[in-house]
């Protein structure tokens, strides 16, 4: 195995890594804010439930009824994302249609995702990483652009592929990707990743006018 199969080999092992823990962070959001709060509504509808009043019995068995199967489908949408073998499994344009769906029910962001040309799956490892470079993207919105809008456009051509990442937060210089260590740290490490699969970044910003990151590589060898 030459130098360059080995360091590639240890850069797909740490973003696999990284989705792991990122997504273990969302479920225990997810659990915290939105699972837990329908099981305990379920369970104050049981206690509350007068038997002598039928009609009202009626209701409530029926809120509760509808709740738990709400509940029973995050809990299976959820468990999807545990390993980054669920990539494998929806591909790459699912699991970041997911991502998206987890912001948009925070109640903070408005998300907005579209695909154009015919859907193909490139090699497994390119996916995974392209992945984690839009959840890192997405992470730096969250953290740093004070957005309400959030949007995705997938491109797939015949012979390459390209997303493009945009809100309308409130920007940035960009010569602040150069000057500010930890925001230039992030987005060296997304260039390093998308150069790995030999493909570019280019990430656009201006103070007021939010943010755009347009991501390109070339269809992997291999995919069908």
């Amino acid at each position: 195995m030459n130098d360059l199969t080995l360091n590639f080999q240890q850069e797909l092992l740490q973003t696999q890594l990284e989705i792991q823990e990122q997504t273990l962070q969302k479920i225990s959001q997810e659990i915290h804010d939105n699972i837990g709060q329908a099981l305990s509504f379920v369970k104050l509808n049981i206690h509350t439930i007068n038997v002598y009043d039928p009609n009202q019995t009626q209701e409530k068995l029926l809120e509760s009824k509808n709740l738990i199967s709400q509940t029973i489908q995050d809990l299976r949408d959820l468990s999807k994302t545990l390993n980054t073998d669920f990539i494998k499994e929806i591909g790459l344009v699912g699991a970041i249609q997911q991502q998206l769906f987890f912001l948009e029910k925070t109640g903070s962001y408005n998300t907005f995702f579209r695909v154009i040309g015919n859907i193909y799956k490139n090699q497994p490892q390119a996916e995974i990483v392209l992945y984690r470079v839009v959840q890192e993207l997405l992470n730096n919105i969250i953290k740093h652009s004070e957005a309400t809008r959030i949007e995705v456009l997938m491109q797939y051509r015949e012979d390459k592929m390209s997303i493009i990442v945009t809100d309308n937060g409130k920007g940035f210089h960009e010569n602040e990707i150069q000057n500010s260590g930890k925001r230039g740290l992030g987005l060296n490490n997304i260039r390093n990743r998308i150069s790995m699969l030999k493909g570019v970044i280019a990430i656009h910003s201006h103070p007021g006018k939010g943010t755009e990151a347009i991501i390109e590589i070339s269809k992997q060898p291999g995919a069908p």
